[in-house]
């Protein structure tokens, strides 16, 4: 379990960038009815992350280096930033790319697509929205055809009539398009957390005597944290409320926008746990020794950031996450750490 979630975060572009068997998975709910929103009359996607620990600046500067290489043109397809405005805190990017629906050593089947990406800062706040979707299909033959998506992959036009599966043709333009929102929604998460995979975890130091007691730095707490959860017990404390929980739900420590952080995995089926967490600003991580009633370390901890992830995509390096369940990923800032 040592630094498990440095390991996780390495490994977000793979989960970001994986996709299900979708040639044949034309029932998948993610693609079916309700998958699809509109927004003025415009087909839209939306999304918004909440960053605490970063000001409107940072985030401004983080999320212009990522569209700013995210968006460039290839060839002839042109994808570039159009519009920028710190001070408003918008960031505008015009995308032109292919989606490939199937690709053999004898046939290619492929659109163009084109959206506008919006990107909006505000204090610690990021929201995200994709629209303005147009295709240009088959554009070797007789110059193709062109569609807009309001009138390609609604629900009425790329959905059976029992909404239970993808049409046949519209059906894979809405398919490659919601995972097209996926990918780009993903990548802006996994952005913001390159921050914390490319700094070093704070080391144990060699130097400092084990028994040491009192307030001490992450740097001077044990490196054996997991085996005291896994042998003992492991709670978090929201208010007054404190709750027991699995050993696996330690992560590690990392190091976020130069500030020293834990993290932490919680079932989403812990309703409790989760709802307290949400409605808190900080919390307290204790760990007890085998038998003991008395907390061996206790960590104080400021929440900065949330992240869902899927079992799915924890069970292949932890093989104590129940393949069953989703949890939630909580980054917090250590604000005090004590050895009993």
């Amino acid at each position: 379990m040592k630094n498990l979630l440095l390991v996780i975060l390495a490994l977000l572009p793979f989960f970001a960038t994986a996709r299900d068997n979708k040639k044949k998975d034309n029932s998948n709910p993610k693609y079916l009815e309700g998958a699809i929103m509109l927004k003025d009359g415009k087909i839209t996607f939306e999304d918004e992350i909440t960053v605490p620990s970063m000001s409107k600046e940072e985030l401004y500067n983080t999320m212009l280096q990522w569209a700013e290489k995210r968006f460039v043109p290839e060839g002839k397809l042109k994808s570039n930033v159009v519009y920028k405005d710190k001070e408003k805190g918008e960031i505008v990017a015009s995308a032109e790319e292919y989606l490939v629906f199937t690709s053999t050593a004898l046939s290619l089947d492929r659109t163009r697509v084109y959206y506008h990406f919006y990107i909006t800062i505000e204090d610690k706040k990021c929201k995200l929205e994709m629209t303005r979707i147009r295709y240009w299909y088959d554009e070797n033959r007789d110059g193709g055809e062109r569609y807009i998506a309001e009138e390609w992959i609604t629900d009425d036009m790329a959905l059976n009539r029992k909404k239970t599966k993808l049409a046949p043709i519209c059906g894979k333009f809405r398919r490659e398009t919601i995972d097209l929102k996926d990918e780009l929604f993903n990548s802006v998460k996994e952005n913001l957390g390159e921050k914390i995979i490319n700094s070093s975890s704070p080391k144990t130091n060699t130097n400092t005597p084990v028994k040491k007691t009192g307030k001490v730095t992450v740097a001077e707490l044990p490196n054996n944290l997991s085996q005291i959860a896994e042998n003992g017990k492991l709670t978090i404390k929201t208010g007054d409320k404190e709750n027991e929980l699995n050993f696996a739900s330690w992560g590690g420590f990392g190091k976020l926008f130069n500030k020293d952080v834990a993290y932490i995995l919680i079932d989403k089926k812990q309703s409790e746990i989760c709802k307290n967490m949400e409605s808190s600003s900080s919390y307290t991580v204790s760990f007890y020794n085998n038998k003991s009633s008395k907390a061996a370390v206790v960590i104080e901890c400021k929440k900065t950031m949330t992240q869902e992830l899927s079992a799915e995509e924890l069970k292949s390096i932890n093989q104590e996450i129940d393949p069953n369940k989703e949890y939630v990923m909580y980054i917090c800032e250590v604000t005090s750490a004590t050895i009993l």
